[in-house]
């Protein structure tokens, strides 16, 4: 087995092997092994949103108004006072 290193544009999912290895190609089988660099970019999103959160929280800690709207109290009509317009 040999190994070869190169690094090759991708394109739609497909690597572009170079002209110097076209032996590749003419086998019947390979490994392959990809290192990339991290284009991770919903990680970088969710870090700054977590970032807001937490501002948000060390903002909202300091305040006096510890209100908090949730589903439930938002949608709970239990407590609604029947004034007889329905």
């Amino acid at each position: 087995m040999y190994a070869v290193q190169f690094q090759a544009p991708i394109h739609d999912g497909v690597v572009h092997i170079p002209k110097q290895y076209t032996q590749i190609q003419h086998s019947d089988k390979a490994r392959f092994v990809v290192m990339y660099d991290s284009v991770d970019e919903p990680a970088k999103k969710d870090k700054e949103i977590q970032a807001q959160l937490d501002e948000f929280h060390k903002l909202r800690s300091k305040s006096n108004n510890k209100t908090e709207a949730t589903m439930e109290l938002a949608t709970n009509t239990d407590g609604m006072i029947d004034d007889g317009v329905f």
